[in-house]
Order: C-alpha cells, then sequence, then structure tokens
C-alpha cells in the first residue's frame, strides 16, 4: 500500500467528516461521509475556496480569521462551525482541526475532522424557546395577576386604575429600567416609566373593547449594554404586549359595564322616587283643591259686600292673591304627578311663544330685562300640549328673570334640523354652580327664599318635556349665565314615543 492509499484509507475509516484544506482555505480531499452529507463530489470541488462554497456568507470573514489563526499556530484546535449543504441545508458541525507538516516543517494540508451535531443543536434551541416560552408566560401570569388583584376594587375611577395597571407593566419585561408604556385611549394619553415616542425600538398592540378599537398600548425602550449593544426587545415580549392589551381592553369593558350598571341603578331608583313623590304630591294637591277653591269663592264674594272698610278690603284682596298663587302651586304639583292630561294637536311652537311671553313681557320690562327673539321662519309643527308648552316656556322664561336681578338679556330662539324641532332659552344672569347644576330638576330643590319659590318650575319643565318624548339640557357658568336646549321630535313622532301619556 502506498501512502496516498494509505492516507484515503485512514480518511475514510473515519467515524466523521473529514476534509483537508490548504493554507488559504482550497479544498483538497475529502472523505465519501462528507460527501453524502453535503451533496457535493469532492472531484468536482477540489481546489474551490472552503468559506466561500460550503460556510455561511455571514460567518465566512470570521470562520477565514480563525482558520488563519489556527494555521499560524500549528497545534490541534477545536470549533464549532457549520457547513452549508448543496441543497442550502445548515448542518451544525463541531470541527477538530490539526495543521500537517513534513519534514522540512512546510504545511502540507489541514486536517478537518467534523462530527455532524445538528439533532443537537436543533434539540437545544427547542428548549432555549421553550424555556424563553415557560418566561414569557410566567411573566404574563404574574402580572396578569398583578392587574387583577388592581381591579378587584372597581370603586376607584377607570383613569386611576389604568395608571396603577400601567406601572406594573415595565418590570414584566427584560430592561424594566430603561421600558416605558404609554396607553393611548379614546384620546387621553397615560404614560408609565421611561417611555420615548421616537424610540428606534418599539412595540404597540391595539386596544378592543367589546369588538371596538379604542386606542394603542405601546412600550419604548432605550439604552444599550456595557458593550455599546443597543437593547432590543425579545420576541416573547411582543406575545407578552399583546396578552397584556387584550387584558387592558377586558378591564374596560368591565369597568364600563360596571359604571352602566350602576347608573342604571341611580336611574331607576330616581325614577321610583320621582313616582311616589308624584303621587303624593297628586295626594296633597287634590286634597288642597277643594278648600282652597272654597277659600278663593268666598273672599271674591265678601269682596263684594258694599260698605267694607279700606283695611277689610285690603286684606281680602291679599287674600284672594294668596289663594290665586296657591292654585297655581297645586296646578304645578298635579302637572307634576300627572293628574293633567296632555291634549296633544299638531302646533306651531312659534305661536305659542309668542303667546305665552304676551303676559310676562311687562314683567321683564320692569326688571329690567331685555327680551329677545329669534323664532325660525317656516319651522315644522310638533305634536304637543299647547298649554303644557306654555308652562315650560314661562317657567324658562321666569327662572332667566330671576337669575338677571340687575337686569340682561334673555334671548328665546327657535330652529329645526332633520326630524327635530329646538327650543332656545338663555340668559345672562349669575349661572350656576355645578353643584346646583346636578340638582335643578330635583323636585322641591330650590336656591331661593322659602317664600319665593317651590322648588317645582324646573321639575314640571323636565316631565312635560319628557312627556312629549323631547330631551332637556343646560349648559350653566357661575357669572356667565345659563342656556336651556330642548329638543322635540317633529309631527307625530312624539306620540308615538309616549302613547301611555295621552291615556292620563
Amino acid at each position: 500500500m502506498n501512502l496516498s492509499e494509505y492516507y484515503n484509507t485512514v480518511m475514510e475509516l473515519s467515524h466523521g467528516i473529514v476534509i483537508t484544506l490548504d493554507e488559504k482555505g482550497l479544498i483538497i480531499h475529502g472523505n465519501s461521509r462528507f460527501e453524502a452529507l453535503s451533496g457535493y463530489e469532492i472531484g468536482s470541488i477540489a481546489g474551490k475556496d472552503w468559506f466561500e462554497l460550503c460556510v455561511d456568507a455571514k460567518r465566512a470573514d470570521t470562520s477565514r480569521e480563525i482558520f488563519a489563526a489556527i494555521v499560524e499556530a500549528g497545534t490541534l484546535a477545536f470549533m464549532k462551525g457549520s457547513l452549508m449543504a448543496r441543497d442550502g441545508r445548515k448542518i451544525y458541525i463541531d470541527w477538530n482541526m490539526k495543521p500537517l507538516f513534513d519534514s522540512h516543517h512546510s504545511l502540507v494540508s489541514v486536517l478537518c475532522v467534523g462530527q455532524d451535531v445538528t439533532a443537537h443543536v436543533l434539540r437545544q434551541h427547542e428548549l432555549l424557546h421553550e424555556h424563553g416560552r415557560l418566561v414569557a408566560l410566567n411573566k404574563e401570569l404574574s402580572c396578569l395577576h398583578a392587574m387583577n388583584r388592581i381591579v378587584s376594587n372597581m370603586d376607584s375611577e377607570l383613569p386611576d386604575i389604568l395608571r396603577e395597571i400601567l406601572a406594573i407593566i415595565p418590570p414584566s419585561f427584560q430592561h424594566p429600567e430603561s421600558t416605558g408604556v404609554r396607553l393611548q385611549l379614546d384620546g387621553q394619553v397615560i404614560i408609565s416609566g421611561k417611555f420615548t415616542p421616537d424610540a428606534s425600538c418599539r412595540l404597540e398592540q391595539e386596544v378592543v373593547v367589546q369588538r371596538v378599537k379604542r386606542g394603542h398600548l405601546s412600550v419604548s425602550l432605550s439604552g444599550s449594554a456595557e458593550d455599546g449593544t443597543a437593547y432590543a426587545f425579545l420576541p416573547t415580549e411582543s406575545e407578552l404586549l399583546g396578552a397584556l392589551a387584550k387584558h387592558v381592553g377586558w378591564i374596560i369593558a368591565k369597568r364600563e359595564a360596571l359604571s352602566t350598571k350602576r347608573n342604571l341603578e341611580r336611574q331607576l331608583q330616581h325614577a321610583d322616587r320621582l313616582a311616589k313623590i308624584g303621587q303624593f304630591a297628586a295626594g296633597v294637591a287634590h286634597e288642597l283643591n277643594e278648600p282652597l277653591a272654597n277659600i278663593l269663592g268666598f273672599a271674591q264674594l265678601a269682596e263684594q259686600t258694599p260698605g267694607l272698610p279700606a283695611q277689610a278690603m285690603k286684606d281680602l284682596d291679599s287674600i284672594i292673591k294668596a289663594a290665586l298663587h296657591s292654585r297655581e302651586v297645586i296646578k304645578k304639583l298635579m302637572i307634576f304627578g300627572r293628574q293633567v292630561p296632555l291634549r296633544k294637536t299638531l302646533i306651531d311652537l312659534n305661536q305659542v311663544i309668542r303667546d305665552s311671553l304676551y303676559f310676562i313681557e311687562m314683567s321683564a320690562s320692569r326688571g329690567k330685562v331685555e327680551v329677545r327673539m329669534n323664532l325660525a321662519e317656516g319651522l315644522p309643527t310638533i305634536m304637543a300640549d299647547p298649554q303644557h308648552l306654555k308652562q315650560v316656556i314661562v317657567n324658562l322664561v321666569v327662572n332667566g328673570i330671576h337669575a338677571m336681578p340687575g337686569g340682561g338679556v334673555l334671548t328665546i330662539e327657535t330652529l329645526s334640523f332633520k326630524d327635530d324641532v329646538y327650543l332656545l332659552v338663555s340668559d345672562s344672569g349669575v349661572g350656576m354652580t355645578p353643584d346646583v347644576l346636578r340638582q335643578i330638576f330635583n323636585p322641591f330643590f330650590t336656591t331661593k327664599d322659602v317664600d319665593q319659590g317651590t322648588g317645582l318650575g324646573l321639575a314640571v319643565v323636565h316631565g312635560i318635556v319628557h312627556a312629549h318624548g323631547g330631551v332637556i339640557e343646560v349648559e350653566s357658568e357661575p357669572g356667565r349665565g345659563t342656556r336651556f336646549e330642548i329638543t322635540f321630535p317633529c309631527g307625530g313622532s312624539g306620540r308615538e314615543m309616549n302613547p301611555a301619556m295621552d291615556d292620563k
């Protein structure tokens, strides 16, 4: 057996991949295991550059530098690497390399013996991925547990709950000290940690509440490691943010559902309270109506007695005025208690306004109040009770006059849009505080002295408007006046919304 045959036999008997390269990395020879694994025939690649043909292009320069260092050292060396097969597969190889010299210490070749460790490396990758997934899952569960602990008490306002939730998100990421989070919800913004809007490293997820996109949850990462490498998010952190965004959406939905439920409960309680007050008021009105009618009737008869002293006439006049005022109060009580039936007909709201103001313009002029009317031409008719609407207009106008003790401007406007007619009454008076504004439609609530108001005027207005299928809204600020806006449906739609009112 000559030397060449001996050399080939040794290569073939090796349990691994064997390849020999010259000092420049050109392929000299390889065994059959190499051919089977790489898909190359050694005869067709002999003389070609190993690093261009069989090494991943991303690592070719680095591998060439390591190879040159091994050749220069002239000793056995070990390195982890890979082999790019002819079909594009990446095969992971553990290499043992040994430069071979002749008797004159000239380099003959570099013997490279490798073991295929692809299965082991891929298993390691799987384990690392699984480890990362478990770490991420642990972070997610910890974060969600902390969130649930915060929302266990839903009595706080939603913005306060969301601020607490955002504060626990940065610690769930790999670099909490360099992580910031921002929640954009319905135009509002809440930020926690070191959020950088223009950071190059940023993640963002939509916040969906009841299948409606309401905003975004964003996380930014800034800073770098000691070696200068910029921080980057882990792949699992994108999944974590997605889970957190979903949970934030669920929390918002739960909090808003609770708020809606509480509002409905308050409205039901308020409606029940109004119903009981209305029943009581109607009962009192009925009880007072007959004796008051007798008082008024006998006082008017007594006033006609000839030869009455002047003082007696004056006293009888006071009795009659007090009785008439009491009758108005009883009328309001009966309207509030829904004891006066609605008699709806198609009416011109502008004409009802003119008829109502006819009786109170004198009172306005005495109070140095200028009444301005801006009534829209061609206003559609509405289905309403004219007497009840006069009550609405008079109450609002009188309230406006009383709100301007030093004089001012009272403006009455009408307009229409689509299927609605609008009545606007505004004054330049003293206005109301938010606390007063919240209570103005409550029956018997008044800011006037005991002998100057019953607190029923606006409660009656509110009841009449709703009985007509309308809506009343009010805006007011201390020192800047008050503006009432009432919306009535056109034509017969009011009857359709409140059919029961016609039967009372």
